[in-house]
């Protein structure tokens, strides 16, 4: 694997990170974070990913396909790390940036690409959070906490955006679908 990792024109920074985090599959499954391992196409561009991994490919003509596999070319500099199990959205590394993007791929509508963390590091730390606050949330709701629960959600919008100064909460369009989203979907199960 860290052949892998050298050989890709990533920076420096996240090649290093990369190599010496060592990163389960189901390490973030409580958040619904699922890493792929190296079968199953981790650090493949997403064209080759989706040749390797998506299985509707089969169900489709072969000419849609092509011209998807066409278009998906646009992306080619973007590496699959993860998928959101909550949308089945991939998680990619940008190649020049070392940012990482949730990138909404379905063959039979556009890739929509939104932003999430400026570096491999900030969105592992970034996930390492949420999953301790999963675990605090979990012990509040038990205690029928409510009050303490919305601190810890105004904690964490102010949290999150320490770890990673380019990380918008609640006001920024291209971040609502992942850490937004996350921090509602929590909301709203807390108030279940």
């Amino acid at each position: 694997m860290k052949n892998i990792i050298m050989n890709l024109k990533l920076p420096q920074g996240t090649k290093d990170f990369l190599c010496k985090t060592k990163i389960e599959e189901d390490e973030f499954e409580d958040i619904n974070i699922k890493f792929f391992n190296k079968e199953d196409g981790f650090l493949c561009d997403v064209v080759e990913w989706t040749k390797i991994n998506d299985s509707t490919v089969m169900d489709l003509s072969e000419k849609f396909v092509s011209e998807f596999l066409r278009e998906l070319e646009k992306f080619r500099s973007y590496y699959v790390i993860a998928d959101n199990l909550d949308s089945g959205n991939l998680i990619a590394v940008q190649e020049s940036t070392g940012e990482i993007y949730e990138l909404e791929h379905e063959v039979i509508e556009e890739v929509i690409k939104s932003f999430i963390n400026s570096s491999f590091a900030q969105m592992y730390e970034s996930m390492k959070y949420f999953k301790e606050m999963k675990s605090k949330i979990i012990e509040l709701r038990e205690q029928e906490n409510l009050e303490e629960i919305e601190l810890l959600f105004e904690k964490a919008e102010k949290d999150l955006v320490s770890i990673d100064g380019k990380v918008a909460i609640n006001d920024d369009e291209y971040n609502c679908q992942f850490w937004n989203g996350m921090i509602e979907s929590y909301r709203e199960w807390c108030l279940d």
